[in-house]
């Protein structure tokens, strides 16, 4: 019974803050449409001037819909990101969270 309300919790919030992405894995030709919760950065990190280390978000996707590994692209708008952390199962164990890095834009 528990499960099933946290599901539904889990569903809702997907349903009413997610956004559709387009996830493609690293060894895959094909790609396809998932919903995930993205936490993009306002600003670009950099080091002395004017070098840019990089952009990265947060993500966040149903572990029912997605398998992400290390070098998977997930495409949010035109903005395009890759993988680079081993994606983690949240305390829910339903949600896997993980960082990508802005390849471009």
């Amino acid at each position: 019974m528990m499960k099933e309300a946290i599901t539904r919790a889990l569903d809702d919030a997907f349903e009413h803050l997610g956004v559709d992405v387009i996830f493609k894995s690293a060894n895959a030709s094909s790609s396809f449409s998932i919903v995930a919760l993205v936490k993009e950065p306002e600003g670009v990190y950099e080091v002395g001037s004017p070098r840019v280390i990089g952009q990265v978000a947060e993500f966040a996707v149903k572990a029912s819909d997605v398998k992400p590994k290390i070098g998977d692209i997930i495409f949010v708008g035109t903005k395009k990101y890759k993988i680079h952390e081993e994606p983690l199962l949240d305390a829910s164990n339903f949600i896997l969270k993980f960082q990508a890095v802005l390849l471009e834009k």
